[in-house]
């Protein structure tokens, strides 16, 4: 039996919420848990460093998670100790049957649950320290997500162990993915390009259930199958209602997540950061920035403006909205101008 919290894991996903959804509950456990956002990416982390156990997504673009762990095992060869485990929204034979020849041990199905993530790993000799979920101290401080209509937060919370700042980092991210799918599908609902269509489907599907927006993931798998189907009239029949549902959702949470942030701020402060960490942070998240790491970015720049001075609270908070923005190039410069003055 190895302990899960003495193993290295790797999460492969090509949404970064469900990366973190995945990072954020291995680590509940003790373990310490690396993220890759695709199979090529995954291939090169693991050239560089040995992974006990890698959680790879089935559907990626590009490369899909059969294929990489495929890859991952070749370079490996025989020096290969790795547990390799699929995740994948459908389980069936078939899914189940590719992962296992590729060399994976077993299959997690979508959303992963504590209990089906305890199951699987103690059935393939992984020993595990049970956690106890977390019930949060002030009941009310949940309240503000009832405005965001189609989310049952509660269930997106039990993913995350009761961890209320675990899952609004999740919410965070999943209200730039969400846009980012809903775009994508905007620009070509007038045409036929169903194959194109159905990847997009399914990433939100996937971004819907992590968080617990059952009736949209229902929604966006129904869209999934009509475009991988072909069946064009149904997906241009309900595209306008379903974007405006989406539209919706997404406009709702990001003013739900803009609150959370802003009460975050605006807690009793704690002891202001030394100036030495301070500059010493700020040259980490140019790093961070340069190789476009948002989430070790966003979980940085929350960890500065918790205890910023006055002075350099504005300055971290445009920072913190350009980054959200994915202009990257204004979020360095404003950096820049920090350590140069």
């Amino acid at each position: 039996m190895k302990k899960l919290s003495e193993l290295d894991v790797l999460v492969v996903d090509d949404n970064s919420a469900n990366t973190l959804v995945l990072k954020a509950m291995i680590e509940r456990y003790g373990a310490n848990a690396d993220t890759a956002e695709s199979g090529m990416e995954a291939i090169e982390m693991s050239c560089s460093k040995s992974y006990d156990i890698v959680l790879m997504d089935y559907l990626m673009p590009d490369m899909d998670g059969v294929e990489s762990i495929r890859q991952i095992k070749f370079v490996a060869g025989d020096n290969d100790n790795t547990l390799y485990f699929g995740v994948s929204a459908t389980v069936d034979n078939q899914v189940m049957e590719m992962f296992r020849a590729a060399g994976a041990s077993d299959v997690l199905r979508k959303p992963v649950r504590k209990e089906n993530l305890e199951e699987v790993f103690s059935a393939n000799g992984i020993e595990i320290d049970t956690i106890e979920v977390e019930e949060e101290e002030e009941k009310d401080r949940t309240m503000f997500l009832n405005a965001v209509e189609g989310l049952n937060y509660q269930e997106g919370l039990s993913l995350m162990a009761g961890s209320l700042e675990n899952y609004m980092k999740v919410l965070a991210v999943s209200v730039r993915n969400i846009i980012e799918n809903y775009n994508m599908i905007d620009v070509i609902r007038n045409t036929e390009q169903m194959e194109t269509m159905t990847l997009y489907f399914h990433s939100l599907k996937g971004i819907f259930l992590n968080i617990g927006a059952d009736e949209l993931a229902g929604q966006s798998k129904r869209m999934e199958f009509a475009a991988r189907e072909f069946e064009n009239p149904y997906v241009h029949e309900m595209m306008d209602g379903y974007l405006d549902k989406v539209k919706k959702f997404h406009d709702e949470l990001e003013q739900a997540c803009i609150f959370y942030k802003e009460q975050d701020i605006n807690k009793s402060k704690i002891e202001v950061m030394p100036a030495t960490e301070f500059m010493q942070n700020i040259e980490r998240l140019k790093e961070y920035i340069e190789d476009f790491n948002y989430i070790d970015i966003i979980e940085l720049l929350e960890k500065m403006m918790g205890s910023a001075s006055a002075e350099t609270q504005s300055i971290l908070n445009d920072v913190y909205d350009n980054v959200q923005n994915f202009e990257y190039d204004t979020a360095l410069e404003i950096l820049n101008n920090v350590t140069e003055n």
